[in-house]
């Protein structure tokens, strides 16, 4: 599988707690966001099945996370993500957006909902300090709440695949059957608190383990032990684009709002927030890209800025992401068209430098267990 999206390592990198680790282990190591993360070990469609059949082990560490404390929290918060908060139940996480005033996405993100006053928000790890700017600067006027930066003191782990619980509940000795999916839990390991939640980004049952940095290796060599596998980078994109799930950068970008992700189901509440103006009009006046799924027959597979072509030659849009599905068998992928070439069962023609391939609209997620 081509790895071409991971450039050559420059100077500078941050490396997460995990990296010899990840290096004993043989792992390639590739930039991402600013890191120097495991691209893979044994091999990207080794770690893919494994996730899809059995159990994988992922460092996110490079990921992010804000803690949003205070009185009139709940009430900051709400005009700042466009998820529904008011009406979730303490020990939820819902996915949503942060968004600019004219409806363009600064971030993807999960909001863990403590209590009403307590909240952590998982972001992503490029846009982490733009995003925390952004949330300071709308600070004014709510003097009750504190917004603290969890880098360097909180670390995270993927654990996913349908035997993910089995590995978790033989970390913590503990039964998580009622642990239901975008909900979470604490517990603890070894003397450190943890942090729990049933998410993912691979379109299997999974987990997300939030915990000391401190606390990371040691989880780590333990569900090693329980017999999750590490798997790197390269597999959590073909799983995440199997399950249809947008990255930030690619599918998503201040240039796009949801209406154009097709993705207003994560921005849909009756209240105000910041962007939701923005969005209304984007809806009444239509939009001039959509972004669309779609499938090409065999393996060669498209690439993020290949250019989209009509039947005629015609440019009508470009591809965010594009690769062989190992699930299925076949190439999948993303772009934004124009909305006339949007519609299920239309075919175009993407232009992957030298050679024009055949592809036809389908929908997503490609993959459902």
């Amino acid at each position: 599988m081509r790895l071409h999206r991971f450039l050559e390592r420059p100077l500078g990198m941050q490396q997460t707690i995990l990296h010899d680790r990840h290096v004993a282990l043989g792992a390639r190591m590739v930039p991402f966001a600013g890191w120097d993360m495991p691209v893979q070990y044994e091999g990207v469609l080794a770690e893919h099945q494994r996730t899809r059949q059995a159990v994988a082990l992922f460092d996110t560490c490079h990921m992010d996370a804000f803690r949003v404390r205070g009185r009139g929290t709940l009430d900051y918060l709400s005009r700042m993500l466009t998820d529904d908060l008011r009406t979730l139940a303490d020990g939820r996480c819902p996915y949503g957006f942060l968004l600019r005033d004219d409806g363009g996405v600064l971030d993807d993100l999960i909001a863990y909902r403590v209590t009403a006053e307590d909240w952590m928000l998982v972001v992503n790890a490029g846009t982490a300090e733009g995003d925390f700017a952004w949330l300071r600067q709308h600070l004014e006027g709510n003097a009750g709440v504190t917004l603290e930066d969890l880098r360097g003191a909180q670390g995270k782990l993927d654990v996913q695949g349908p035997e993910s619980q089995a590995a978790v509940e033989g970390l913590l000795r503990q039964d998580l059957g009622a642990l239901k999916r975008f909900s979470f839990g604490a517990w603890r390991y070894d003397g450190a608190a943890l942090t729990v939640s049933r998410t993912g980004y691979t379109g299997e049952n999974g987990y997300e383990l939030y915990a000391p940095v401190a606390a990371i290796p040691r989880l780590w060599d333990r569900l090693i032990e329980l017999g999750a596998t590490p798997a790197g980078l390269g597999a959590r994109d073909t799983l995440r684009l199997e399950a249809g799930l947008p990255l930030y950068g690619h599918e998503l970008s201040v240039d796009v709002t949801p209406v154009e992700a097709g993705m207003m189901r994560y921005a849909g509440k009756n209240e105000p927030f910041t962007g939701r103006e923005a969005l209304l009009a984007r809806m009444t006046a239509g939009v001039a890209w959509q972004l669309t799924p779609f499938v090409i027959a065999g393996r060669q597979t498209a690439r993020n800025g290949n250019r989209v072509q009509a039947a005629d030659g015609t440019d009508i849009g470009w591809v965010t992401s594009g690769s062989f599905a190992p699930s299925l068998g076949y190439a999948i992928g993303f772009a934004y068209v124009k909305p006339a070439h949007a519609g299920a069962g239309c075919c175009w023609r993407v232009d992957v430098g030298r050679r024009l391939l055949e592809a036809r609209v389908t929908a997503a997620p490609f993959y459902r267990r």
